[in-house]
Order: C-alpha cells, then sequence, then structure tokens
C-alpha cells in the first residue's frame, strides 16, 4: 500500500515533530534545574562574605546603658580589610576624619577631642586613644569606630566616628509621691548640687544621685522604706526623654520604744524628756505624762537628741566624759490608730515602727578645781585684770561642771575684751 507524498506531509508529519519538540523542553528543565543550586550557593557565599565584612568592619564600639550607667565594650583586634595584612610598598595613611550622628556637637568640637589627624600614619593605638577620648566627653551613648579604603588613593584609610548622641530631658515627672511636693524636691536638688534639670543632657551618674536623695528626703518625712526607681520615655520624632521617678512610699515609719543602757544618774524618763524630737507627743499630769501620740522617725533628728539632749544633760550636770553609744534600732510592725490617738470610730492601721536601744557609759563626775586665767602669749600680761575675769566666770570653786556655762564663759570673755577694743580675742 503506498501513499502519495502529499498525503505523507498531512498526515505523519505534525507527529514527527512532537519527539524533537519533547527532547528540546527536557534539556531546557534539565539546565534550569542545575542552574539553581549554583544561584542559591553563590547567593549564600555572597550573603556570607557581606554579614562577615559588616561584623568586623568596626574596629570598636562602646554603648551606655541610661539607666544604669553601665557601658559594653566591643572591640575587633584584626585590621579591618583583608588586603591590609599584605605586604605594603608604602606607608598607610588617614585621608579624612568622618562624624556620623552628632547634631548638637561639631564636628570641629569632636576634631579637637582627638589625637589623629588628616594625613597621620594609620595606628590602631592611636585610634583606641581617639575612641576613648571621645567617649570620655560623655556626650554620646554610643560610639562605634570603623574604618574603611578610599576610593581613590592607594594606601590610604578612611576613619569613621559613628555616635549617638545622648537625649536631652524634656521634662522630669515625679509619679506617685505624696509626702513632699515636687518644690521639697527641687529646693533640696539645688543644696545637694545635683545639676539634674530640664533641657539638660541625659547623665546616669546625676540620675542616680537625685534617686538617692529623694529617697533621703522622703525618709526625714518618715518613709524609710520608699522606693525610687528612674524610668525613661523616649520622644517621638526627637533625641528627647521624659525621665520619670516612680515612687513607692511604703508605711510611714513611727518612734517605738525608747530605752536606755548603763543609765544610772538619770532615768529612763527624764532621759527621754530631753530628747525634743523623738520623745512621744504628751498630755502632762500632776505627776507623769500620758503619750498620745508617737512622732515620725528620722536619723538626723535622732543623732540631734543624742548629741544635744541626752549628751548634753549628762555634761550639764558634771558627766564631761560621757559616752552615748551608736542606739539599736529595731523595725517592728504595727497596728497603731488612724490618727495616732484613741479614737473608736477610727479603727486602726498597719505601720511600721523603730525601737531605740541607746547604751550609755556615763563615767566620773566633775565639780569645779581652781580657776586660772592666763595669757596664750608666755611673754606677754593679760590686758585686763584677773580678778574681774574671774568674778564674771559663772562656775565658781566646788560647783558641779557645767559645760553649757563654760561655753556662756568664752562667749562673756569675747564681749567683754570686745567692749575694750580688743575685736580679735580668742579665748
Amino acid at each position: 500500500m503506498t501513499l502519495s507524498a502529499a498525503a505523507y506531509r498531512k498526515v505523519c508529519r505534525p507527529f514527527g515533530i512532537f519527539p524533537a519538540l519533547g527532547v528540546g523542553f527536557a534539556a531546557i528543565l534539565f539546565c534550569l534545574a542545575a542552574a539553581r543550586p549554583l544561584a542559591a550557593e553563590d547567593h549564600s557565599r555572597s550573603t556570607a562574605s557581606s554579614s562577615a565584612k559588616s561584623k568586623s568592619s568596626y574596629l570598636i564600639t562602646s554603648s551606655l546603658d541610661l539607666l544604669t550607667g553601665e557601658t559594653v565594650t566591643r572591640e575587633n583586634p584584626s585590621a579591618p580589610d583583608a588586603d591590609s595584612q599584605e605586604p605594603q610598598q608604602a606607608p598607610i595613611v588617614i585621608q579624612r576624619i568622618e562624624f556620623i550622628g552628632n547634631r548638637r556637637v561639631r564636628n570641629d568640637t569632636l576634631k579637637d577631642r582627638i589625637f589623629s589627624r588628616e594625613n597621620d600614619a594609620y595606628n590602631e593605638e592611636t585610634l583606641r586613644r581617639d575612641f576613648q577620648a571621645l567617649w570620655n566627653t560623655q556626650f554620646f551613648e554610643d560610639v562605634k569606630l570603623r574604618v574603611e579604603d578610599s576610593a581613590d588613593r592607594a594606601n590610604a584609610r578612611i576613619i569613621i566616628f559613628e555616635v549617638k548622641e545622648r537625649p536631652v530631658i524634656r521634662r522630669i515627672r515625679y509619679d506617685n509621691i505624696h509626702s513632699v511636693s515636687e518644690s521639697d524636691i527641687l529646693d533640696r536638688f539645688k543644696e545637694r548640687k545635683v545639676g539634674l534639670t530640664v533641657e539638660s543632657q541625659f547623665d546616669p551618674t546625676k540620675i542616680k544621685k537625685a534617686e538617692v536623695v529623694i529617697k533621703e528626703l522622703l525618709g526625714e518625712h518618715g518613709r524609710q522604706f520608699a522606693k525610687v526607681t528612674p524610668q525613661y520615655e523616649r520622644i517621638a520624632s526627637s533625641n528627647a526623654v521624659i525621665l520619670i521617678f516612680k515612687v513607692e512610699e511604703g508605711p510611714k515609719v513611727k518612734v517605738g520604744k525608747i530605752k536606755f543602757t548603763g543609765n544610772h544618774a538619770f532615768s529612763d524618763r527624764k532621759l527621754i524628756r530631753a530628747m525634743k524630737h523623738d520623745r512621744p507627743y504628751q498630755i502632762p499630769l500632776y505627776i507623769t505624762e500620758i503619750n498620745v501620740m508617737s512622732k515620725t522617725y528620722d536619723r538626723d533628728k535622732l543623732n540631734e537628741d543624742l548629741e544635744v539632749g541626752i549628751r548634753g544633760m549628762y555634761q550639764d550636770n558634771g558627766y564631761f566624759r560621757v559616752l552615748v553609744k551608736e542606739p539599736i534600732l529595731e523595725n517592728i510592725d504595727t497596728r497603731n490608730n488612724r490618727l495616732g490617738m484613741p479614737v473608736p470610730i477610727m479603727g486602726k492601721s498597719d505601720g511600721k515602727a523603730v525601737n531605740i536601744t541607746i547604751p550609755i557609759e556615763e563615767g566620773p563626775r566633775y565639780h569645779m578645781g581652781t580657776l586660772k586665767i592666763v595669757s596664750a602669749d608666755p611673754d606677754k600680761a593679760l590686758s585686763l585684770k584677773v580678778e574681774a575675769l574671774k568674778a564674771a566666770f559663772p562656775i565658781k570653786q566646788g560647783d558641779v561642771l557645767n559645760v553649757s556655762k563654760l561655753r556662756k564663759a568664752m562667749k562673756d570673755y569675747t564681749s567683754i575684751y570686745g567692749e575694750y577694743g580688743f575685736i580679735d580675742f580668742t579665748p
């Protein structure tokens, strides 16, 4: 059976081309599949290389924690570029020094703080000194040192300092503080020279000092258990913050029981009456008193009571060498009347108190002996008569020694000599 040429072309040739097309498509798919892993591998190598280069590009970095004041420093001891490790035909020099990120601080100010200059020999140790000098200015919370090859000059490097300036304090807020006013806090800041003000630069050292001063001020108002936590909130689109002191005042601490050890000359009751800051508010009766309200505990006022009240009373009664030792303090939980005095309808509330035990060594009791008044300069006689000066002395021989009267005698002698023109008199 035979077919014509026209019939063959019409029927057979269309089927004969499909095998050739199938082979071609298969070849193309194979090439694409082989090329994909290679491209992925090249991309992976490129990314890894770029990442490694970026990671090793910084010679040294330092970051500051604004609240704690702690500094984290990282160094890369290796040279920044691989080709810098190859032998050089000429010494490497610094082409230029750049500063990135500074806004308030001028470039000229920063250049004056570092040692390196353009066209100086490249030296990593000098660059580390430059880095430390910039960090010590306390202008920045973050500093990074990067070194790059020059694109247009062989054997030259570009030194780049990337900096982030410390924020400015736009506002200071005191949360949950009730025992003292903001004006009290600002007055104490001024008195203690804290230096923390609105529009000042964020300084962790000053903020820590302010925290201590606030706690101290609260302690003076009976809040010895107060907690002060500094925080900050960044203001959007600006390098500024709101500084916040979050306060937990805690319970007000009252003076609890006051006891003494080693006292024989005076009773506990009499010694407590000499403590004007720590003795309780009392209602006096004929032979006793009724305690109606405890005072707020304050260590500074307690120290004054120990020195002026107790020690002063002993020395005014002849116990010149009395020792009032460090008090023993015991913090206790209490349940007291809400108003500090018994009011049935008000009920009671939980609180804190400090029991105080004061050790005393009285020592011997002294009396006035012989009074001698002589000139401090052995070559000169007294300008005033000794008899007149002795007559003005308030303690007579045999009297109990009184320190307050001794101090008054010195003031009286100064006045007497001043009346006669001796303005530089010193007893």
